[in-house]
């Protein structure tokens, strides 16, 4: 639900629209650029995904910033129509932010493949940030000689599979059905500040036929990035 009308937020929230499941589906380049910052990235991520509200002070300490570099962050968001001013609590002293939807879904628009590169581009280098973190942390359980658990999984899986059409869009109706099974087993306890939390990428791809060595650029590809993040 897009809110605050009055201080002129809708000229830019024009930019997303909402279909009947309550995405935020962005339909302008420059809305994309808006997220091509890891602090943002950061921000948006925890908000989609805990369905929570948040203060400036609550974000910048997940973000590694100041509250008011974080402040300035939200502004920008909420300028493109990503973020929404939310009810105050306890004393009221500090505004509150929440997810301008359920699920944010960046869509494909004509002469926005850099925009949205650069989208991916923060994502992905996020990522490998995380899997830079994890391959550290489980180097100094060895060096301690700590025994990993036996069924933790590996930092990163990656292959292929042969399937037919058919096959893999019942492959991907499976996992992602997986991961709304296990997005709805958080209550709201477990999406507070302190809950913990698992991070993925998923990525399906199709094997795609080069034209001159360059992948082509569908205009019916998209990013969908929603509520699913696992925080159990």
């Amino acid at each position: 639900m897009m809110q605050n009308s009055s201080n002129g937020i809708p000229e830019k929230a024009e930019a997303l629209r909402k279909n009947a499941a309550n995405a935020v589906v962005i339909s302008d380049p420059q809305a994309i650029r808006a997220l091509a910052h890891e602090a943002r990235l950061e921000a948006l991520e925890e908000l989609f995904a805990s369905q929570a509200s948040r203060t400036a002070t609550e974000l910048a300490s997940r973000c590694q910033l100041t509250p008011s570099a974080m402040s300035y962050h939200l502004r920008a968001l909420e300028k493109y129509g990503y973020v929404t001013r939310a009810p105050s609590e306890g004393d009221g002293r500090e505004r509150r932010w929440r997810a301008a939807g359920d699920h944010l879904v960046v869509g494909s628009f004509r002469e926005s493949y850099a925009a949205k590169n650069a989208f991916l581009s923060v994502q992905l280098n996020t990522f490998r940030d995380r899997l830079t973190s994890e391959i550290q942390f489980r180097e100094a359980e060895r060096a301690e000689n700590i025994e990993p658990p036996a069924d933790r999984a590996p930092v990163l899986s990656a292959g292929m599979m042969f399937m037919n059409e058919e096959k893999q869009k019942e492959f991907i109706r499976k996992m992602y059905a997986l991961v709304d099974e296990y997005e709805h087993v958080s209550g709201p306890e477990d999406r507070s500040i302190g809950g913990e939390r698992l991070y993925y990428m998923l990525s399906l791809l199709p094997e795609r036929g080069h034209a001159g060595g360059v992948p082509a650029v569908a205009e019916d590809d998209f990013v969908e990035y929603d509520d699913a993040e696992a925080t159990n």
